[in-house]
């Protein structure tokens, strides 16, 4: 980087910070947050996942996060700060990375404005999901390669290696970038390209031993949570129901929300790249990793336009950077002005076009999947569920065993989880298995969270949210069976009810 560059580094990751910051305190709360965050407590409590408890994604998220929570208490608040943070350093890193590959400021400072406005990343990075961090481990990785040359040491790749194994212990699917990477390394046909895979399939292998040793603890439980419960819980399988993931695709390239940005940084790094390929093999390998994870993001069943969010990075430093040698190619000034203006202009309507998915996701609930309607928006908030947690302190004694319907309400709690309800996605396949089955994954039918019910074997249980385990209309039809069963409403925050069956213990 030249030295105007990084005079602008440190007051350009500041303004990201701040609005990155901004929005990981604002943004309305997620579902799969709460088990994530729950688990995480629990690994803080030595606990691990598939052995103790049911989690289904790669297991590297708990333990990040349980060691941040280590250093700053359990908190909604401190672990979306955390996600803040980890967004903040990707920023960091795409406009080095820019700034380095074409040596102007300006590009740089447009990649991270690309960056901080592009709905797939405000919304999905700032608050606890797999994205942010696994691409706070995939990028640097990208770093390494884009940047190969003999002299490039074996310990870098070596790094490289172990940086892609954790990010793939922390989002399974990532593991289809390495073909990538290893064609990247033998592609030139040099004396050292053999060793220089040895190099970086070996650190790889260290990088993904958090989960080995949980394979290895139990083979059974560790493919049941990764990929056999992904199976069934879709009537088409692991991988199937091709058509949704027509209408993923359409949605997310044509969506109201994502549709303009996710298109014109696709386009233009796929066009541009194409065209320029021989310019710059930073922009083609950013380009090759967007098509492959793009394609890997949309195996699973059923697809979701938020897989996306891993793409965005590395299509828009492809296209920042492709934009950038096309304008150092063009010989007429008033071409050179045109270009440069239609440039400036598409890159204010990307910022525009951020700005009602930013009002709907901070504020309105419009629209935002897992949200009944905009009257629920108010439960979804970080305040609205610190006050239930808060409750549930009020009503129940350190480590009582407490029902909670979605997990996110026990996180910041001194209650425990009743166990089996440290995830709330297990119930809705639980009927597949046998009770025998169902023990050993940690699992709860419909059925046997009945038999907990009728039986007070919980005193207090929470019903909010996602509070169902008989589908229908959800928190309804909790209620009713929870009255039938004995229990009685003794505390209401917002739409979130707290039900107990006999006196604290």
């Amino acid at each position: 980087m030249d030295r105007t560059s990084r005079w602008l580094l440190i007051p350009l990751v500041f303004l990201q910070g701040l609005f990155s910051l901004y929005v990981s305190q604002h943004r309305l709360i997620d579902g799969d947050e709460g088990f994530y965050l729950l688990a995480s407590r629990l690994v803080t409590q030595h606990k691990a996942p598939y052995l103790d408890f049911f989690y289904t994604q790669a297991p590297l998220l708990p333990y990040v996060f349980g060691g941040w929570f280590e250093l700053t208490g359990l908190s909604w608040y401190s672990a979306r700060i955390f996600c803040a943070l980890m967004s903040t350093t990707i920023a960091g890193m795409i406009y080095a990375h820019v700034c380095r590959e074409t040596g102007k400021w300006l590009a740089g400072v447009c990649a991270v404005l690309l960056f901080t406005f592009s709905t797939l990343i405000f919304v999905w990075y700032p608050i606890v999901k797999t994205f942010p961090l696994a691409m706070l481990f995939l990028f640097p990785v990208y770093l390494v390669f884009a940047r190969l040359s003999p002299s490039t040491r074996g310990w870098r790749l070596a790094a490289a290696g172990v940086l892609l194994g954790l990010s793939v212990d922390t989002r399974s699917y990532v593991v289809g970038v390495l073909p990538v990477f290893l064609w990247w390394l033998l592609r030139k046909k040099e004396e050292r390209s053999l060793a220089r895979v040895a190099w970086s399939f070996g650190g790889f292998v260290v990088g993904v031993i958090p989960s080995l040793l949980l394979f290895f603890a139990s083979p059974d439980a560790f493919l049941f949570n990764n990929l056999e419960y992904h199976a069934v819980r879709s009537e088409s399988g692991l991988i199937g129901d091709w058509g949704n993931k027509v209408l993923v695709l359409a949605a997310t390239m044509g969506g109201a929300y994502t549709g303009f940005q996710f298109t014109v940084v696709s386009l233009t790094a796929l066009l541009l790249v194409i065209f320029l390929r021989p310019r710059r093999e930073a922009s083609l390998l950013a380009l090759l990793l967007g098509i492959v994870l793009g394609v890997v993001s949309l195996l699973p069943t059923p697809a979701s336009p938020q897989y996306f969010s891993l793409i965005m990075p590395f299509l828009l430093v492809a296209a920042v950077i492709s934009v950038n040698d096309y304008l150092a190619i063009v010989r007429s000034p008033e071409m050179l002005r045109l270009a440069s203006a239609a440039c400036a202009l598409v890159l204010a309507i990307f910022v525009a076009f951020a700005v009602p998915t930013f009002r709907n996701y901070l504020f309105t609930g419009n629209g935002v999947p897992g949200l009944r309607d905009k009257g629920d928006a108010p439960n979804w908030t970080l305040d609205a569920v610190t006050a239930v947690s808060k409750a549930i302190d009020d009503l129940a004694p350190p480590h009582e065993r407490v029902v909670s319907f979605w997990p996110g309400y026990m996180f910041a709690t001194w209650a425990d989880p009743y166990p089996g309800f440290e995830n709330n996605f297990a119930m809705w396949v639980a009927g597949r298995f046998s009770p025998e089955q169902r023990q050993q994954y940690r699992i709860l039918s419909p059925d046997d969270i009945n038999q907990v019910l009728a039986h007070h074997d919980s005193r207090l249980v929470v019903v909010g949210n996602q509070g169902s385990w008989n589908g229908g209309p959800g928190v309804a039809m909790s209620t009713s069976v929870l009255r039938t069963c004995g229990y009685r409403a003794v505390r209401k925050v917002g739409d979130t009810s707290l039900w107990e069956c006999c006196a604290a213990p």
